[in-house]
């Protein structure tokens, strides 16, 4: 992506393009639509496009079912709610909802989504691609992965607010320790979810 800008900067000129965009974030960037929405695929928008403006272009959500959720930024971003769709797709306007670009991914999730089954699947992802330097990260991954097959199989430890809890804890120890990226975001979107109440709580497991 940053190699595909090069031609375009040298056509048009370096200022020309950091005149694209906003202040903090200049050029255009690519979106990677999935999930839910009706023309999935690779999208390329100046920065500033609003999260509803690209699900727009996308053709929106598929059937005209409701919206439940996004997550941004792929396995080690963040789910927004519905309340997000005006945030201008920038590094400072995620930022400011405690959200992240990370990789462009956009997963649309409707109102019948499996939230615990998705977060099985990335919980499995970062338990098989921590190299196990660390011990928050590589016990922390494998931790995070049990914990949610407990709230998905309705058998959690204690209470389902104590499994939250204790996702809490694993999230606050792997971010503050972990030696690299990997770990300090392993559990970022399981922790995103349980805010929004897409799992436990108001979610359904």
């Amino acid at each position: 992506e940053t190699l595909l800008c090069v031609p375009e900067i040298l056509r048009i000129g370096g200022p020309a393009f950091a005149g694209i965009g906003t202040e903090d974030s200049t050029g255009t960037r690519l979106f990677c639509l999935s999930g839910c929405v009706q023309r999935p695929g690779l999208y390329e928008y100046e920065f500033g496009v609003t999260l509803r403006e690209v699900i727009d272009a996308a053709g929106g959500v598929r059937g005209g079912r409701p919206l439940r959720a996004v997550l941004l930024g792929g396995a080690a971003g963040s789910f927004v709610g519905p309340d997000a769709l005006d945030t201008p797709l920038t590094f400072e306007g995620v930022r400011a909802i405690g959200a992240t670009l990370g990789s462009g991914v956009v997963l649309v999730l409707d109102d019948t989504v499996d939230v615990t089954g998705l977060l099985q699947r990335i919980a499995r992802f970062f338990r098989d691609e921590s190299c196990g330097q660390c011990v928050p990260c590589r016990l922390g991954t494998v931790r995070q992965e049990e914990l949610l097959g407990r709230l998905a199989r309705g058998a959690p430890l204690g209470t389902a607010g104590q499994e939250l809890a204790l996702l809490d804890d694993i999230a606050a120890v792997a971010r503050d320790a972990s030696i690299c990226g990997l770990g300090q975001t392993a559990v970022s979107a399981a922790v995103s979810a349980v805010k929004l109440g897409l799992i436990g709580g108001n979610g359904s497991p």
